[in-house]
């Protein structure tokens, strides 16, 4: 024989309310459109079903309620979205729900935030495909938009340039070692940025005409 379900608690607030059923432990957190859709009241008896409904409802409003305080620090892929609801004990079903209603509304875009992420990137930290590819798979950027997200980025630039800017915001730290060490720091720095040796090669040697010039002004 299946307990009779009872709500024994609700308390409306502002923007939600609090409910507690007497086969459950644990507060239910809901909107007042679930409220008000089910005709809550203290002390009414509900069937199994509508109990299990309420439970997924709050589940769902506890997750939603995540999200948006995850998306309102920063912008997060979909993938990073996910797997920081996921670390929540969040469900599957009430994670792609969430995940559905920020994607319509504008919050979560992939392609944008790639291109987004990939731009600021280059720009304040210079860097190679490698080292920009590996960034975005960090941030859980689906496989077929990295290399496009690449492309778009990296296409008229010169990484040899590129390389030459990732030097300029380092070069000071080398200055006190002779000039064998201080090739080997930067060879060494442009390699973990993602620059082929080539282009790590050309740079140094342009840095090394400009600090040779300037010193002998």
């Amino acid at each position: 024989m299946v307990d009779t379900i009872k709500i024994t608690q609700l308390e409306i607030g502002r923007d939600r309310a609090k409910l507690a059923l007497s086969t459950l432990d644990k507060l239910l957190t809901i909107s007042l459109a679930t409220v008000a859709e089910h005709r809550l009241v203290q002390g009414v008896v509900i069937t199994e079903s509508q109990a299990e409904i309420l439970t997924k409802e709050s589940e769902l409003f506890d997750c939603d309620r995540r999200a948006a305080r995850i998306l309102a620090g920063r912008d997060h892929s979909i993938g990073e979205l996910k797997l920081k609801l996921r670390q929540r004990q969040f469900s599957a079903e009430a994670i792609d729900q969430t995940i559905k209603k920020y994607k319509q509304m504008g919050a979560l875009d992939d392609e944008k935030y790639a291109l987004k992420l990939a731009e600021r990137l280059v720009a304040e930290r210079p860097c190679g495909r490698p080292f920009l590819i590996g960034h975005l798979k960090k941030k859980h950027i689906p496989n077929n938009l990295i290399d496009k997200t690449a492309d778009l980025v990296l296409t008229g630039l010169e990484e040899v340039a590129l390389a030459r800017a990732a030097l300029d915001r380092r070069f000071y730290l080398w200055t006190e070692f002779d000039i064998e060490t201080t090739k080997k720091k930067a060879y060494n720095y442009l390699a973990r940025r993602g620059f082929t040796y080539p282009a790590a090669k050309a740079a140094f040697e342009l840095m090394q005409e400009s600090v040779d010039e300037v010193r002998e002004d």
